[in-house]
């Protein structure tokens, strides 16, 4: 029973965080409106841009405060798009950009009537986008922050009528009018600035100037709410017993009931020139106004007045559709029958590109000057192709691939999607083949960064001060024509499963050369999306980026060690091979092996040391000491020159050459494998130690299992990357 109760008692809880659904008189709506002018005068252009703001918030600017930002804002879509959606939709940091510039663009100056044509190739995602889209903007209306008003009359006959007569009667407003609306237009004005009076002057100055709020003061209500009130106010004589049969309740949207929200798809007939009434109600208008005086006849426009009109797909009976909305689009009015519908809402459409130029061959200059593109790509960002991964093979995927695999996976994906030619990237990079350890010959792999909004660290000085503003904004406009072909969304899927299902193991993460090795395998129409030229380049990138994880991985940054390396081996090229000691200078017990002789001596010269050339070295290097030695014994070791020569040859050379001591050496390479077993501990100390602290490095600053840590230090080895 108790569970009963709490279960009830959470459901209650979570209903109340719904906004108020029971009507107001309008006197309680006006008090609403004074303490809150900016959110209850809002048009659905401000409601629709307040929606998409609350859950896609104001963006992260990497580089704030730059001159030069060409502001390229990284804007996080997914709790609009993606978040609690069934079929999530990924957006791109190039179509995030474009899509919060369209919706911002809604209440940027005076609005007028127009049509939002979403377009993109098949299998871009374009009809999941929008319903996501629309689901969350029910969602934000459904609770108290997004909540708008509509008019709801309550007209009560005379006490001394007949019966039929005296009932009163719920006139809702098909057309969903703003209650502001109910105000007559020449008094509007006069009314609110009494209204506000106490309102902050920053408020008051943005109501009566700002272009967003100019509809409430141009606007009328529609005919019949307009009828209904001079009739009333013709019977009653009096402004004050008119508007106590004013109700305002909130605007419930629901695409389902075609409230608010209409959607329409290509097979749903259309249903022409109808005019819709209510009898009943329309039959005690008339016995309490007068006949004909109020006329309540509208049309399924009615239904969208303040809300949300969308086409998906401009194909069959929705193209007619939209040739049909031609005067709402263009002048905001609707004939219904002999009366004048004004219809005032967002237009969105789905359009493929084929069908664009059907619609571009009709004479309707005026009506394609109202219609406003937006470019719906395939994905062009490998962080939002790899979620998309996520999203359909499940969060772990990623834990079968080593570190940036994956992700190479979607830059092949994306680089069939993208024009192989640059004019942008000419202009700023005459030649790229000094860049070839990095990047592609046609600079994909460049572009894709940009596209992302980073600057790789690889450019030199010249070229990061050469890509001005106006190249950048090149290289975006140019990218609003790339996404349009290669792999779809859906090819995507399709290469990653059949991917999954060949390589797909459970004791080894998949490699880069496999990646490699699959798509250069790929026939027909699906070798054909992408240059192969691409792959060995991308091959070649991704070996340069895993030898620098390794090198700094190796890198002891700490002086003290490298000091300690030098003193030691100092101490131990006086004793054999073999030989168990302890070092004066460092208080470290040791044996000295024939390893850590080569170990430290390649490090001190740069080069790679074979065991004839450890044991020759650190023989010519104890004569040197035996002559510091000889000189002055009392003087401290750390301030010869000797010591300070080979402290500065090996802090020079670690980090750059820091791998050499290890590619020819089979008991490090060894050691990685053993690494984590009874077996690591026979191997040399040294070489323990830096295995471990490679390891350790490559889990905590690049994300790598145990496992992976070791594959990717063998695939390094076993390439001879180096």
């Amino acid at each position: 029973m108790d569970g009963t109760k709490n279960a009830l008692a959470l459901l209650a809880a979570e209903m109340s965080r719904r906004g108020r659904r029971t009507p107001l008189s309008f006197e309680e709506f006006l008090e609403l409106t004074r303490e809150n002018p900016q959110k209850v005068l809002r048009s659905i252009f401000q409601l629709f841009e307040d929606m998409v703001a609350s859950f896609v918030g104001e963006g992260v600017d990497e580089y704030p405060g730059d001159p030069e930002s060409i502001s390229l804002i990284k804007y996080d879509c997914s709790k609009l798009l993606a978040e609690g959606c069934d079929n999530p939709f990924f957006a791109d940091r190039l179509f995030a950009n474009r899509f919060v510039r369209l919706v911002r663009s809604f209440t940027s100056g005076a609005q007028q009537n127009r049509v939002y044509i979403f377009e993109g190739p098949p299998g871009c995602g374009k009809s999941t986008f929008l319903n996501n889209l629309l689901e969350k903007f029910e969602a934000y209306t459904d609770a108290e922050e997004g909540q708008s008003f509509e008019v709801v009359w309550n007209i009560k006959g005379d006490k001394d009528a007949p019966v039929d007569v005296r009932a009163a009667v719920e006139v809702p407003c098909p057309s969903h009018d703003h209650p502001i609306l109910v105000i007559p237009k020449q008094y509007r004005a006069e009314f609110l600035r009494e209204l506000l009076v106490e309102s902050p002057p920053d408020v008051v100055n943005r109501i009566f100037a700002g272009k967003e709020y100019d509809w409430a003061f141009k606007e009328e209500a529609c005919t019949i709410c307009k009828s209904i009130f001079w009739a009333l106010f013709d019977k009653l004589g009096s402004f004050e017993e008119v508007m106590k049969m004013v109700r305002v309740r909130p605007y419930r949207f629901d695409r389902r009931l075609s409230q608010g929200i209409s959607v329409f798809n290509p097979g749903d007939r259309p249903v022409k020139d109808i005019a819709l009434k209510e009898d009943r109600i329309q039959q005690q208008l008339d016995k309490i106004l007068g006949v004909n005086v109020v006329k309540y006849v509208f049309s399924s426009s009615a239904m969208t007045n303040n809300g949300i009109y969308v086409l998906m797909d401009i194909k069959g009976d929705n193209y007619e559709r939209l040739l049909e909305l031609h005067n709402v689009i263009s002048e905001g009015v609707h004939k219904v029958g002999e009366v004048e519908e004004r219809v005032s809402s967002i237009f969105f459409a789905l359009m493929n590109p084929e069908d664009k130029e059907r619609l571009e061959k009709e004479k309707l200059e005026s009506f394609q000057a109202r219609i406003q593109y937006t470019t719906v790509p395939y994905i062009l960002e490998v962080g939002i192709e790899v979620a998309v991964y996520q999203s359909i093979f499940g969060a772990g995927i990623g834990s079968f691939f080593l570190p940036n695999v994956l992700g190479n996976f979607a830059r092949v994906v994306i680089s069939s999607r993208m024009n192989k030619e640059s004019a942008a990237l000419k202009e700023w990079i005459k030649d790229l083949t000094k860049y070839q350890k990095y990047c592609d010959s046609e600079g994909l792999l460049l572009r894709i960064a940009i596209y992302m909004g980073i600057i790789p660290p690889w450019l030199s000085e010249e070229d990061k001060k050469t890509l001005t503003p106006q190249i950048r904004r090149k290289m975006i406009a140019e990218a609003e024509r790339e996404g349009i072909k290669g792999f779809s969304g859906r090819d995507s899927i399709r290469l990653l499963s059949e991917f999954m299902s060949r390589y797909r193991s459970r004791t080894k993460l998949i490699t880069m050369n496999q990646v490699a090795e699959f798509f250069k395998r790929k026939t027909g129409k699906d070798v054909q999306l992408f240059a192969q030229t691409f792959i060995v380049s991308l091959v070649g990138w991704y070996d340069y980026e895993v030898v620098s994880q390794i090198k700094e991985a190796l890198y002891f940054e700490n002086r003290k060690q490298i000091s300690d390396d030098v003193l030691n081996y100092l101490w131990a090229i006086n004793y054999d091979v073999g030989v168990r000691t302890t070092c004066q200078f460092t208080g470290k017990d040791m044996i000295v092996t024939l390893e850590f002789l080569k170990l430290v001596g390649s490090y001190i010269t740069g080069t790679q040391m074979g065991d004839a050339g450890a044991v020759n070295f650190a023989k010519e290097t104890q004569k040197r000491y035996i002559e510091v030695v000889a000189q002055d014994h009392r003087r401290a070791i750390t301030n010869s020159d000797l010591y300070k020569e080979l402290l500065n040859s090996y802090a020079r050379n670690i980090k750059e050459k820091v791998l050499q001591p290890f590619v020819k050496n089979e008991n490090f390479k060894e050691a990685v494998r053993a690494f984590g077993s009874a077996r690591f501990k026979t191997f040399d100390t040294r070489i323990q130690e830096h295995v471990t602290y490679m390891i350790g490095n490559l889990m905590r600053k690049f994300g790598y299992t145990e496992q992976g840590a070791k594959e990717i230090c063998l695939y390094v080895l076993e390439k001879n990357l180096s």
